[in-house]
């Protein structure tokens, strides 16, 4: 990436810097570091007035200097205020050679059972036991860990919003590699990873999925999602055979759908059940061989993007904007695929903490579950199922297994004191498409070469192109074409406004974007 701007950095320093070149510079340091908005918007100002060169600001921040650690090694729990207001731990973990004048890979660890009530009691102890954190920790990558829960999963706003300024505060305090942040995740974070890799895929080279459902983050999170999308980003996915949840059998229909959309997907299926074990531990150093054969592209040739809704219209250099109602183009096809509901769910999430004698109840799910149309309450101990004692969560996962869609069933629960029979239903099977659409989307197809962008697009109103000095000969003008109509074609002037404020956004110094051009279809 660094050809255009470390030329100019040694200019720089070849000529000497000016008292005015000093100004701008610790300005622009300050503006940096400071966290306070009105501040940002302050020192920003102040160095707009004092009219840098937009090579030599791209050049500063490229060459950022970052503060050593004391104790590299270690794992370090944060809070985190969150957007609805709720703080929230996570924990990051720097490598033991850990140097400041590196740039060093990232690992978004995301842990499953993300919908429960409680955050887990305690993340140090999360991480210190997590295989992917003990990856990263061998390989020399840092390794950021989110914690999340109900009202704050991966994939509802407070959660997708968390995982971003996660990545970006990161990215403020250690000199992370851009174009090597990975994501990784299992049952609910690789849920998570699918997602991502639909939905806002730009912060990641590459991610890992394993024993997850595509359809999870559309479902639960009520947004849409396109397969195609996955095109874009490498993924290396797992079932197993026995999964309860997720088994080989259902879900290799997903994937065979989403490879056919043009998804980038290495995908493996493993004797097991829904658990890491016996399979990972021989897994692990083939996944990190994948992690690290796959280094981010920041200025892909070729882009695929679909989507109905503006805030996932990003992806890499190219954005939807807003879509419109009309006729698909013939190439804009739906990926989607139908499954059968058969999983066995009572709708409610225990105390996985808990340590007496039966499985207690920490929430109820939302929804038309029958634990909320029996009667059970948050609080309740479930201590047998159809009379067979349960004791555990593994006995009440043995009592489901005796259960089909349609059954009736009864659960025993203890409540202030008093022992309850509840009765219910199990709801009877049906069928559902893994992907919700409720708005229609827009999609393109877009190509860039010789300082040309080629789009096709259907359903779209306006979208935008963000240039950067390594894609395109910025001494030359631009031409940006749908079709066989040219909408520019021009010299694109550099915008050092837009160039600071999408990198204080994005904290990204691959991608320092020197404008952005904007169009409207009619």
């Amino acid at each position: 990436m660094r050809l255009f701007i470390w030329s100019v950095v040694v200019l720089m320093i070849a000529g000497g810097v000016s008292s005015a070149s000093s100004a701008w510079r610790a300005t622009l340091d300050d503006l940096i570091l400071a966290g306070d908005a009105a501040l940002q918007e302050s020192l920003l100002e102040e160095l707009l007035e004092l009219g840098p060169a937009w090579a030599e600001v791209a050049g500063r921040i490229d060459s950022l200097r970052f503060r050593d650690i004391e104790t590299p090694g270690i794992a370090e729990q944060r809070m985190a205020t969150c957007i609805d207001g709720v703080e929230r731990p996570w924990v990051v973990v720097t490598p033991s050679d850990y140097e400041s004048d590196e740039r060093t890979p990232l690992l978004v660890v995301l842990h499953g059972g993300v919908s429960r009530a409680d955050i887990y009691s305690d993340p140090l102890e999360y991480v210190a036991e997590n295989e992917f954190v003990a990856m990263a920790r061998e390989h020399g990558w840092i390794a950021a860990v989110p914690f999340g829960q109900a009202g704050a999963t991966w994939w509802d706003d407070v959660g997708i919003a968390n995982i971003r300024a996660l990545i970006r505060t990161v990215k403020r305090e250690y000199n992370v590699d851009d174009d090597r942040v990975w994501m990784i995740g299992f049952s609910d974070g690789a849920s998570a990873g699918f997602f991502f890799a639909m939905a806002d895929p730009t912060d990641y080279a590459a991610i890992v999925a394993l024993n997850g459902h595509m359809g999870v983050g559309s479902l639960d999170g009520d947004r849409a999602s396109y397969a195609p999308n996955m095109a874009g980003t490498p993924l290396y996915a797992t079932t197993t055979f026995h999964d309860g949840l997720y088994p080989s059998e259902r879900m290799r229909a997903t994937l065979d759908m989403a490879q056919r959309a043009g998804g980038d997907i290495f995908y493996k299926e493993f004797e097991g059940e829904h658990s890491f074990e016996p399979w990972g531990d021989d897994e692990l150093p083939r996944i990190a061989r994948f992690l690290e054969r796959h280094p981010r592209d920041p200025f892909p040739a070729k882009i695929v993007w679909e989507t109905a809704r503006g805030e996932f219209g990003l992806c890499w250099w190219f954005a939807i904007d807003e879509t419109v109602i009309g006729k698909r183009a013939p190439w804009h096809g739906d990926h989607n695929v139908a499954l059968v509901s058969d999983r066995i769910t009572f709708g409610f999430v225990p105390d996985w903490e808990y340590e007496g004698e039966g499985v207690f109840v920490s929430a109820l799910s939302n929804g038309d579950y029958p634990a909320t149309e029996m009667g059970v309450a948050e609080g309740d101990v479930i201590v047998a199922g159809n009379d067979a004692p349960v004791a555990s969560l593994d006995d009440l996962n043995d009592f489901k297994e005796t259960l089909a869609r349609g059954d009736a069933f009864s659960l025993t629960v203890q409540r202030d004191e008093e022992e309850l029979v509840l009765e219910g239903v199990l709801p009877e099977k049906e069928n559902y498409y893994i992907f919700k659409r409720e708005v229609p989307s827009g999609a393109v197809r877009v190509h860039y070469s010789a300082n040309r962008v080629d789009v096709r697009q259907s359903l779209v109103r306006s979208f935008r192109v963000l240039v950067h000095p390594d894609m395109f000969n910025v001494d030359e003008p631009v031409t940006v074409a749908v079709g066989e109509k040219t909408l520019f074609d021009e010299l694109v002037e550099p915008d050092l406004e837009f160039l600071v404020r999408n990198f204080l956004e994005n904290r990204d110094r691959s991608l320092l974007y020197i404008a952005e051009l904007k169009f409207e279809l009619e």
